[in-house]
């Protein structure tokens, strides 16, 4: 599975000389937990900006009305290829210490972001599916193959 499913949301970003505290006001705007930091085409990620960056800092005592998300943007920005793979994006994730990865083409321009939370919600609708297929095997293999008398009374019995 790719992750060119998560790519048609609307990414959230931000221009790195924006202070936190209007990291903080879009991020409740748009109902998102982060913001990709962009440069001015807002095509090129630069780096990520969280909701949890935003609690560390509250917690620090940062003047949110004057520090910038460019510092703390991590660096080096980690990133995933569009064509790479929800396991190779979780291993990415988890080598990196981080819950959000942006997703780039091939000439590194932002399309999407990808995030735990989106890997498990797709993981999950794909063991919903494999556990409706088998499902749906066992029904059919019931009604094709009837369980013979002796054997529903011995069932009843137990």
């Amino acid at each position: 599975m790719s992750l060119t499913e998560l790519t048609r949301a609307a990414v959230r970003t931000i221009q790195p000389s924006a202070t936190v505290a209007e990291a903080a006001r879009l991020m409740c705007e748009q109902s998102v937990g982060a913001l990709v930091i962009t440069d001015a085409s807002e095509v090129t990620p630069l780096g990520i900006i969280t909701d949890r960056d935003l609690v560390w800092m509250m917690a620090e005592g940062l003047d949110a009305r004057r520090a910038t998300v460019e510092q703390f943007a991590r660096s080096p920005l980690q990133t995933v290829h569009v064509s790479d793979s929800l396991s190779e994006a979780t291993k990415k994730m988890r080598a990196s210490g981080v819950r959000r990865l942006p997703i780039v083409d091939q000439e590194g321009r932002l399309i999407g972001l990808v995030s735990l939370d989106d890997i498990l919600v797709l993981l999950g609708r794909e063991l919903a599916d494999v556990a409706a297929t088998i499902t749906t095997e066992l029904e059919h293999e019931r009604r094709i193959r009837p369980v013979p008398a002796g054997e529903r009374e011995r069932g009843r019995q137990a």
